[in-house]
């Protein structure tokens, strides 16, 4: 078996175990579709990390632990402390045995946000099947995608993790952050707009079974940018 059909074996098993057979199904279905057809819409952002951060971020829990997770070696040893990392834990494997950066929140060891990033054009592919623009050789980063479990939303935890992704790379000597942002997805653009993020392009993505395409229209020209081809 594949890695990646054990991963999903795995991740089906879990969610089987922990929650039931609906949010199975559920998520069956949901896979099912996300490799047949999908059409969304999507707004580019960049963000400065060279200057000063343009938002303080305001942590409002007490009881919590911040970790950076940049292997599954270290994603064991967090797991043989005693912190739980749920369904995520199975899924991010893949990711950071590609070189993808997992910034984490525990809460009495509790994963309650995850942020992702890459610095490689290997490890950026494994978070995103989109081919968005991102100067990796030009001290760009990507700075991925993020999830936080819905009871510990809206306590500033998505802020913390960005603010400590931005003291990373500008340690490191990234300039300019990129991320893209489903225009469906109010709350992120909201975010993304509070500390600071521009939008600097839309992009249209279609997917047809192993067919897809992706364009991207700048924000100010009209010129687009077109990228099709078969997985």
């Amino acid at each position: 078996m594949s890695s990646y059909l054990r991963q999903k074996y795995q991740a089906g098993k879990y969610i089987l175990q922990k929650e039931g057979l609906s949010p199975l199904v559920t998520e069956g279905i949901r896979f099912l579709k996300s490799h047949v057809f999908i059409r969304e819409t999507y707004y580019l952002y960049e963000l400065p990390l060279s200057g000063p951060m343009k938002f303080e971020p305001a942590l409002r829990i007490q009881d919590f632990a911040f970790e950076l997770v940049p292997t599954s070696r270290r994603l064991d040893e967090l797991a043989a402390q005693g912190f739980e990392f749920g369904i995520q834990g199975i899924r991010a494997r893949k990711m950071l045995d590609k070189g993808a950066l997992m910034f984490c929140i525990f809460v009495a060891k509790e994963l309650s946000c995850v942020h992702w990033a890459a610095t490689t054009r290997e490890a950026m592919d494994s978070l995103i099947k989109v081919h968005c623009k991102v100067d990796l050789q030009n001290n760009e980063v990507y700075l991925g995608w993020s999830e936080t479990t819905p009871k510990y939303r809206y306590l500033g935890l998505s802020q913390y993790l960005i603010s400590e992704k931005m003291k990373l790379f500008k340690t490191m000597g990234k300039t300019t952050g990129k991320w893209i942002v489903a225009k469906s997805n109010l709350a992120s653009q909201g975010l993304t707009t509070k500390i600071g993020g521009k939008v600097y392009a839309e992009a249209r993505y279609l997917r047809i079974l192993w067919w897809k395409s992706w364009k991207e229209k700048p924000a100010v020209q009209q010129a687009s940018i077109e990228r099709t081809g078969v997985e």
